[in-house]
């Protein structure tokens, strides 16, 4: 399974001399290429071609190519692995390691922010796409930047600000299954005041799988999400800024594996956030600063009306403070802060209730610029202190210190290598230190906590290649993680089931991607630009067992072309996701698979000042295939979206 992974490896370090083909006129998208900046890997905004780790950005215009909903859709066409139990609860899977099956934040190792600051939950049904500028995603760990639950890597989800004059949007689309959705967005600024909002409401009823069979309670009645920012730039460069967002899902499907789907079970989950911050810096630009204060709350509600004792509730809820300044001079950028969070857990059964986690952490962050700025170097580190305190009184006191060091060489403008090692952790969580819960109403039997837990840890190391130069750009990297003291469980007799720490794991492998404009070389009116991207596991194995990990694929990749002319306002996507062989924890294994789709937008009609009006379809499992990304929760068949949105 994994020869046409290699294949791809190899066809992509050949393709790198190619660049030589692309039109000498295009220079000036190269510079832009090469200019991009991010803010994920370093907590301030720094060139891409900068950073040390692998590190993806998603545009606005990647976004509104296609019918996405949430955080998860674009994720899974873009070749992530996604954990997927329909609706409600959705992980993502990055160098092996994932988000909470459930959502716990906590307990993740793949960790979600929001403009940098923690999101408060792993579920990423619940990261909508309203009002989003850009996504940024650090392939590997992130815990000196972040802090714990950061093994695998951050994604970063970063939202728009308003800006001087005025835009709207209106936007309405229907599909398969019942799919309906409305949508609306405004955002401007007037002289020292800005504003961005965005909303959205949907409802969509049960899905067929592409067999042909409806998988019943696969549905929901709605999700509904508010997005909102605004801000006040008092002087320049120094702006303070309010932002909100909720999501709120009702009565969504909650159906159980397709041979024994329950019609009655049902979720409701919500998430809520509210930040105030502040974003200055000098008028000569050598000191920057950011400080913030954010709450916020998940929640998570199951009800089986047949069965009411069952029925489950877990409300998280958090607050947090983020305070950093930086110090710029002409070789060194030093940067230095606090974080703190708190969490407080209710939850109605289970393995305990009103947890409470308090975490205070202080960081530095460097960055060296040598021989010309051809040589950059990172170091950096963090103290983390934790409290974990149960609804029994029972208290844990940790403490962890991570580190990292990374190193850029950049041959020429258009091609550098990078080396990063780098540190990473995740705390036990107060059900996994304190519970003794009876789950014997649930067939499960009693649950126990180990208050001798270890923290989870991780060593990293990985070594990369860029190349960009005019249309063509192109990334290899090669990583190796040592995954230690892995939180599992065993039977310890009588019934009960305790946590525990065992080996771990160790994983290794690629990544990859591929993009070049083809329509330089032949100065065609059209941009036709193939692309590609892959993850393959050279290695990814359970320590304790010997066996491959489980629900990880061997390999996966997202690949296909991409046309567009801004004249006629045409766009238009032929997308392909590969998902490789995946072994499962009940002993079976999934099949590869490959899943197209195909989206295209045009402009119909322009009304000069007034606007623009255009048609939106896209086709989601093209050929109707029948696959599952978790045994037992078929994915839906063949699934078509039709929308109309005003442009002003």
């Amino acid at each position: 399974m994994k020869k046409p992974g290699f294949t791809m490896l190899i066809l992509l370090i050949l393709l790198l001399p190619l660049s030589g083909w692309a039109d000498s006129s295009s220079q000036d998208q190269s510079v832009n290429q090469l200019e991009e900046t991010v803010v994920t890997s370093g907590r301030i905004e720094e060139k891409k071609q900068d950073v040390t780790t692998n590190i993806t950005v998603y545009t606005s215009e990647d976004i509104e190519q296609s019918s996405i909903q949430d955080l998860s859709d674009l994720l899974l066409k873009e070749g992530f692995y996604i954990n997927e139990y329909p609706n409600s609860t959705i992980s993502v899977g990055i160098r092996g390691l994932s988000t909470d099956t459930h959502g716990n934040d906590l307990a993740s190792n793949v960790l979600i922010l929001i403009n940098g600051r923690r999101a408060g939950t792993g579920n990423i049904a619940k990261i909508t796409m309203n009002n989003v500028e850009r996504i940024e995603i650090i392939r590997g760990p992130g815990s000196v930047q972040y802090g714990a639950a950061a093994m695998g890597g951050v994604i970063n989800i970063i939202t728009q600000k308003g800006w001087e004059g005025f835009t709207a949007s209106v936007e309405a689309t229907m599909g398969s299954w019942d799919y309906a959705e409305g949508a609306m967005d405004f955002a401007g600024g007037v002289n020292w005041f800005d504003y961005s909002v965005s909303a959205s409401k949907s409802s969509k009823g049960d899905f067929k799988t592409g067999d042909g069979i409806k998988y019943d309670n696969t549905g929901y009645d709605s999700k509904e999400n508010i997005d909102f920012d605004a801000g006040i730039t008092f002087s320049p460069k120094n702006r303070i800024g309010f932002s909100f967002s909720s999501h709120d899902g009702n009565q969504i499907g909650s159906p159980g594996k397709l041979e024994s789907v329950n019609t009655e079970d049902y979720v409701d989950h919500a998430l809520e956030s509210f930040d105030i911050y502040y974003d200055g810096q000098t008028q000569d630009d050598f000191l920057l600063w950011k400080l913030r204060y954010f709450s916020g709350k998940d929640e998570y509600y199951i009800t089986y009306p047949s069965s009411p004792s069952k029925n489950y509730t877990r409300d998280t809820k958090n607050q947090g403070l983020q305070a950093q300044i930086t110090a710029r001079w002409d070789l060194i950028d030093v940067t230095g802060g606090l974080d703190w969070v708190d969490y407080g857990i209710e939850s109605s059964n289970g393995p305990g209730k009103e947890n409470t986690f308090d975490n205070p952490a202080f960081f530095i962050l460097t960055k060296t610029r040598l021989m010309e700025e051809r040589l950059i170097l990172s170091l950096g580190g963090r103290y983390d202190k934790y409290e974990i305190e149960s609804t029994s009184g029972k208290t844990k006191n940790e403490s962890n210190l991570s580190w990292s060091f990374g190193t850029v060489y950049k041959f020429s403008e258009s091609l550098s290598i990078r080396g990063n090692i780098a540190d990473a952790f995740r705390m036990p969580t107060a059900d996994q230190l304190f519970s003794y819960t009876d789950y014997s109403a649930f067939g499960w039997g009693i649950w126990s906590g180990n208050e001798d837990l270890d923290p989870e840890n991780s060593r990293t190391y990985e070594i990369g290649i860029d190349y960009a130069e005019n249309s063509l750009s192109a990334s290899l990297t090669y990583f190796y993680t040592e995954f230690k003291d892995k939180i599992s469980y065993e039977s310890i007799g009588g019934g009960v089931t305790q946590y525990k720490n065992i080996e771990g794991a160790t994983i290794s492998g690629f990544e990859g991607s591929i993009k070049y404009n083809i329509s330089d070389r032949f100065n065609w009116a059209f941009k036709v630009e193939p692309y590609g991207s892959f993850t393959i596991f050279d290695e990814y194995t359970d320590d304790s067992t010997g066996e491959n990990l489980t629900q990880t694929p061997d390999w996966s990749a997202s690949y296909g072309l991409s046309v567009s002319n801004r004249e006629i306002g045409l766009s238009s996507r032929l997308n392909f996701t590969h998902y490789g062989e995946q072994d499962m924890s009940d002993g079976t294994q999934l099949n590869p698979v490959d899943v197209a789709d195909w989206s295209i937008s045009k402009r119909l009609f322009s009304f000069e000042k007034y606007g623009e009006v255009a048609l939106k379809g896209e086709i989601v499992n093209l050929f109707d295939e029948d696959y599952a990304l978790v045994q037992g929760y078929p994915s839906p068949g063949r699934t078509f979206y039709l929308g109309v949105k005003y442009t002003y």
